[in-house]
């Protein structure tokens, strides 16, 4: 269950946060830890519009800790899994960094592990691997492909999936109030992201709703990374703009933030630079 911290909370008790000290990933996700691991699926096909990326609104009913945030498609992992994850694939990275934050800035992700791009590519569904199973799970359960996951087997894949990078930073979540009457304090998520890459065959097997997002769309990765950019909704998804030309502005309450967001836009910039196969970056 996700767990919210003030910053006064966090200091002192988070690995690789100020004054705890630079962290190992694996110190990271020891037992006990403030860190949430949360795994994140950049989703890629060529739609009508060329090359695109998946985005959608998190659902008020499923998800009444980020309603109706734009997001590209996260579950929470199990703290064992993660760390036994990471032990499985550091070997693999082409950059590996220890965790440290200094600064407590909400939506601000640190690259702390890449993968190259040229690593091992599995295809969706495959049981016998993490990664696969995963994104199968994720695509099953949230993004409406239970029958195309059901159709779907190695010889015939949905698609091919790799691991692309790990980051570190906080998600803002809400006020709390305190003894002030004047005065909150804002709370946090300290996440780690675990991102991946999916490139879907076919973009029809997803829907544009499902039980935990709506209006979920292809966005051409310049307009996301605008979106990122300047948090315009209609940067991933031109109807925003129509309906906020048709509403109140206090009625708009569809918002661009979060660290998957985030995740994302570095994935696409590594992608573009080739950032992820070089030596360092």
């Amino acid at each position: 269950m996700a767990k919210f911290y003030a910053e006064s909370e966090l200091d002192g008790a988070l690995a690789g946060f100020r004054s705890c000290g630079p962290a190992t990933l694996k110190e990271c996700l020891e037992p006990g830890t403030l860190w949430q691991p949360v795994f994140q699926v950049t989703i890629m096909a060529n739609s009508e519009n060329g090359p695109s990326v998946l985005t959608g609104t998190r659902r008020a009913e499923s998800n009444p800790t980020h309603p109706n945030v734009i997001s590209t498609p996260t579950s929470m992992l199990p703290l064992e899994f993660a760390r036994c994850y990471v032990e499985s694939m550091t070997a693999s990275a082409t950059e590996l960094k220890p965790v440290h934050l200094t600064d407590l800035r909400a939506d601000d992700l640190r690259i702390v592990a890449r993968f190259r791009e040229s690593g091992q590519r599995t295809v969706v569904p495959d049981p016998s691997a993490a990664l696969p199973y995963l994104v199968g799970d994720l695509l099953a359960r949230k993004l409406g492909c239970e029958s195309a996951m059901e159709a779907a087997s190695r010889e015939k894949p949905l698609g091919e999936c790799r691991i692309s990078m790990i980051g570190a930073g906080f998600s803002y979540v809400a006020d709390r109030p305190t003894e002030d009457p004047e005065t909150v304090e804002p709370l946090y998520e300290p996440l780690l992201m675990f991102g991946a890459i999916l490139e879907l065959k076919d973009p029809a097997v997803i829907p544009e709703h499902t039980s935990s997002y709506k209006d979920l769309c292809w966005t051409a990765p310049e307009d996301f990374a605008e979106g990122v950019r300047t948090k315009r909704i209609e940067s991933f998804n031109p109807k925003f703009l129509d309906e906020a030309d048709r509403a109140d502005s206090d009625s708009v309450t569809v918002c661009a933030r979060g660290l998957c967001l985030q995740t994302t836009d570095k994935v696409l910039a590594d992608l573009a630079t080739g950032a992820a196969d070089g030596a360092s970056a």
